[in-house]
């Protein structure tokens, strides 16, 4: 298991077996109303996303690694082996989707 500290707000904690900062209900606010708007943003983009078809024509067969991908929907019928850089072309506003 991962051993955390605590930082002195309380709102987070830290740990040497992960980089960044950790996040759980049980922290003071405001961290426990951020995660329930994460998670149902979450749940949003997981819903719309299940919703959309495939825009790239033929299903993918796992390994994406040394691809260039544009903006859209990839269809998956096997699991995604990511062995190597995987390049995602478009702008800000692009919307990339890998369903399996």
């Amino acid at each position: 298991g991962f051993s955390f500290t605590a930082d002195s707000s309380a709102e987070f904690s830290t740990s040497s077996q992960i980089k960044g900062f950790a996040y759980a209900p049980t922290d003071s606010p405001p961290t426990p109303a951020k995660l329930i708007t994460a998670v149902s943003d979450m749940e949003t983009a997981y819903t719309a996303a299940s919703k959309r078809t495939d825009t790239q024509g033929t299903p993918l067969t796992g390994k994406v690694g040394g691809l260039i991908l544009i903006a859209g929907v990839y269809k998956f019928h096997t699991a995604i082996i990511i062995d190597a850089d995987v390049t995602f072309r478009g702008g800000a506003d692009d919307v990339f989707i890998l369903q399996t």
